[in-house]
């Protein structure tokens, strides 16, 4: 009869400590991955939005003449693109602008030089 007493009060310290080693698991190694996880998260945002602006302020100072478009106003439009949709105008922008402008620069300079 003792040695049941005995298990009984082991089985239940044994519960304790487990709960115990949980609690200090989460603490030590849940907490402190979420933080990392959440310091990735704002350099990823703080990437994005250097994206963005470089390219705001690229089509901010732009010439009119410079975009491939055809059209009047074609830097009121590509500016209110950059604000109002924010992360999918700067790609919109890049790939649809920037990459193309640079093209054709590069182009020009080359045909300069020969």
């Amino acid at each position: 009869m003792e040695w049941d007493k005995n298990m009984k009060f082991n089985e239940k310290a044994i519960n304790s400590i487990m709960k115990w080693i949980i609690l200090a698991l989460v603490v030590l190694i849940i907490i402190p991955f979420t933080f990392h996880i959440g310091q990735l998260l704002w350099g990823i945002i703080i990437l994005f939005f250097t994206f963005w602006m470089t390219m705001l302020v690229d089509c901010l100072q732009r010439n009119e003449n410079d975009f491939p478009a055809k059209g009047h106003n074609k830097k009121l439009i590509w500016s209110m693109v950059l604000v109002f949709l924010n992360l999918i105008g700067a790609f919109l922008y890049f790939v649809l602008v920037f990459t193309k402008y640079n093209e054709v620069t590069d182009l020009q300079v080359s045909k300069n030089t020969n």
